[in-house]
């Protein structure tokens, strides 16, 4: 069969032998493809090269033979070498594709420990800052779902206003990494509530291919319960170093209460002490008379002592603008506390456009404002206030704001009633010099003139003549009518204090009672050198009064004007008005200083010298309860030199209540004086 193919290829019968050592060497490597290649050259060298069936071919074959083995070896090479790229392709493919299957796995282990991570983990892309993952715990956090595919900005509105989007840009921005810690933001509980929760945040810039910045991974981890625990222990901190420093200023406090009595001073330096420990600025504001004045503003720093000036103009001023924060307590009697006080509360506390500008230029953040009370009313008003160094009130500062001022109204009572004993005591001392002058007074010629009769009796061997007697008897009814009232006013001013006196209300005219007690006045009038002019009209005054009591009224202030009238004439009229009348009696004499017209009607008050007037200071103040038992009132109107105007307003209708009933009225007046 060899024999039959030899004259088709004698001149290509490698091709066929070159192709079996490539399959050998493709299949089976160098081994058989060597077997092969000899084996074809055996069966070349025998059947195809002359001479054949001959081991030594000629030099034409021995050259074609060496051509086929570099041949067959190239061939068997590349062939070997395309296996082992086959069988390497084949393993790294089977690599890649093991490969491939693990970092699936290992990318499904990751998205799982992402997902489920304690921490909050978020994947955030382009400039627009959208959400590519967010794990559980972000969506808790965030108290919301389904935040792949979202902007940071629409799916939650609060963190353009807290800053995060800027933040954000930020760092997408210059590829620089954030890192804050205990960063607030607000968690949106499943009830609803919102509640502020902290987070330390890491804010991490991711990078393209390309090296450029394409997204932002996010990392938070939840530390409210530390940052909580961190505040509450601060605040316990403050609130330790606070209660010392309280407890401090209280007690600094005593010593200052107790350095003087005098409430002005006192209240000046408790409002010095009170800065800066408890206040960066301290308001007094006093009440005088129904007025009001601002005592004290006292600050800390010398660079607003002109602010300080101006602002002792600005006070209270209750019926203008009742709103001011200070006036509140004063109206109310209960503090005022303002912890968080924004500039628009602050500017309603304003009086006008300058009080408003002063008001800004101190800038308060919180206020307490305390009255200090005694005996139900306000005596005045301590402001507290903190502006620049930033600190609040809380309750437990209003506590002590409070406390602080019942210890200043109570030194300032115990003052008070301190000097009341000691005026008490003087007016008491006085009045018994007064009393035992005034009681020797109408003794002293009423023993003269029984000495006097005495004489007469030595004189007069029998009957003594009854021109001379009775001329004795008038002078000592005279003197004992006087000690006579002067123990009457004693008794008045007890059953006063009492609550003992008693009115006998009965209907009567007003005009003949006055005649009456202004003629037994007719001749002590003379004497003084003074003239009585009575005008008391055509209309009968008519009302329920008590008779000798309002005799008593009519004759006190008729006495009064005799004794300090200067012999001038003096004027008694009755002028009828709208459901009353005023009795109005009017001397030319030496007046009232105006220092002496508040205290005038008190008890053993006096506006001039015992030393030059008589009397035990008494008669004005009976005057007063009597008038105001009455239901009426009395008044004065005085120029120093050129006299005075008492009127006494009485009603004219009946009162329509019993004695017991005025007795009663007697006894809330006493408690006035």
């Amino acid at each position: 069969m060899l024999f039959v193919g030899r004259p088709y290829a004698p001149t290509a019968p490698f091709l066929f032998f070159l192709g079996a050592v490539m399959v050998a060497g493709w299949w089976g490597g160098w081994g058989p493809a060597l077997l092969t290649m000899l084996l074809s050259l055996a069966v070349v060298d025998l059947f195809y090269l002359e001479p054949l069936l001959d081991l030594m071919p000629g030099m034409g074959g021995a050259i074609s033979m060496v051509a086929f083995v570099v041949l067959a070896l190239l061939t068997t090479k590349l062939s070997v070498m395309l296996r082992s790229a086959r069988e390497e392709r084949s393993r790294l493919m089977a690599w890649e594709l093991d490969a491939r299957h693990e970092a699936e796995a290992e990318r499904a282990r990751l998205h799982s420990l992402f997902t489920d991570a304690p921490g909050c983990i978020i994947l955030l892309q382009g400039p627009r800052h959208v959400f590519s993952f967010s794990n559980v715990m972000n969506d808790t956090m965030m108290g919301r779902t389904g935040l792949v595919g979202m902007e940071v900005r629409q799916a939650l509105p609060w963190a353009e206003e807290r800053g995060f989007i800027a933040l954000l840009d930020t760092v997408y921005r210059t590829g620089v990494a954030y890192r804050g810690d205990a960063v607030a933001f607000p968690r949106t509980l499943p009830d609803g509530t919102v509640q502020e929760t902290y987070l330390n945040l890491v804010y991490q810039p991711t990078r393209g291919e390309d090296g450029q910045v394409s997204g932002i991974a996010g990392f938070g981890f939840d530390v409210t319960e530390q940052v909580l625990a961190r505040q509450k222990a601060e605040t316990l901190t403050r609130e330790i170093q606070a209660a010392k420093a309280r407890a401090l200023l209280m007690a600094e406090s005593g010593a200052v209460l107790a350095s003087s009595l005098d409430d002005e001073s006192v209240l000046r330096n408790m409002a010095k002490l009170v800065v800066p420990t408890f206040a960066d600025w301290c308001f007094v504001d006093l009440v005088e008379e129904g007025t009001y004045r601002r005592l004290e503003v006292a600050h800390l720093r010398p660079e607003d002592e002109g602010l300080a000036r101006v602002l002792l103009r600005h006070g209270l001023y209750p019926t203008g603008h009742p709103e001011h924060a200070p006036t509140l307590p004063l109206l109310h009697g209960e503090p005022l506390h303002v912890e968080h006080l924004t500039p628009g509360q602050a500017a309603g506390f304003a009086h006008d456009a300058e009080h408003l500008q002063v008001i800004r230029e101190v800038d308060p953040v919180s206020v307490i404002a305390v009255p200090l009370m005694a005996r139900g009313r306000s005596m005045a008003v301590f402001s507290f206030i903190y502006a620049h160094s930033g600190r609040r009130y809380t309750p437990e500062d209003l506590v002590f704001a409070k406390e602080l001022a019942r210890r200043v109204s109570l030194s300032m009572e115990n003052a008070r009633l301190y000097r009341e004993a000691q005026e008490a005591v003087r007016l008491r001392d006085e009045f018994m010099s007064i009393a035992s002058h005034e009681l020797k007074t109408p003794l002293t010629p009423l023993k003269l003139k029984l000495q006097a009769l005495s004489r007469e009796l030595g004189r007069y061997p029998g009957p003594i003549p009854r021109e001379v007697v009775t001329k004795y008897l008038e002078v000592g009814d005279l003197q004992i009518k006087k000690l006579t009232e002067l123990v009457d006013e004693l008794l008045d001013v007890s059953r006063i204090a009492s609550g003992r006196l008693s009115l006998d209300l009965q209907r009567l005219e007003l005009a003949p009672l006055v005649r009456e007690v202004m003629a037994q006045h007719e001749l002590q009038a003379r004497r003084a050198g003074s003239t009585l002019e009575l005008d008391v009209g055509a209309v009968p005054v008519v009302g329920e009064w008590d008779r000798l009591r309002l005799e008593q009224v009519v004759m006190n202030l008729v006495d009064n004007a005799v004794k300090y009238g200067r012999g001038n004439p003096i004027q008694v009229r009755l002028v009828p008005v709208e459901g009353g009348v005023h009795l109005v009696v009017r001397d030319e004499g030496i007046g009232i200083a105006p220092e002496s017209l508040p205290r005038l009607f008190g008890r053993f008050e006096r506006a001039v010298s015992e030393r030059n007037y008589g009397g035990l200071g008494l008669g004005l103040y009976i005057t007063r309860m009597l008038v105001e038992a009455m239901g009426g009132r009395v008044r004065v109107e005085s120029t120093l030199g050129k006299g005075s105007t008492f009127t006494v307003e009485l009603a004219c209708h009946p009162l329509g209540g019993e004695v017991g009933a005025t007795t009663a009225s007697m006894e809330g007046a006493v408690a006035s004086p």
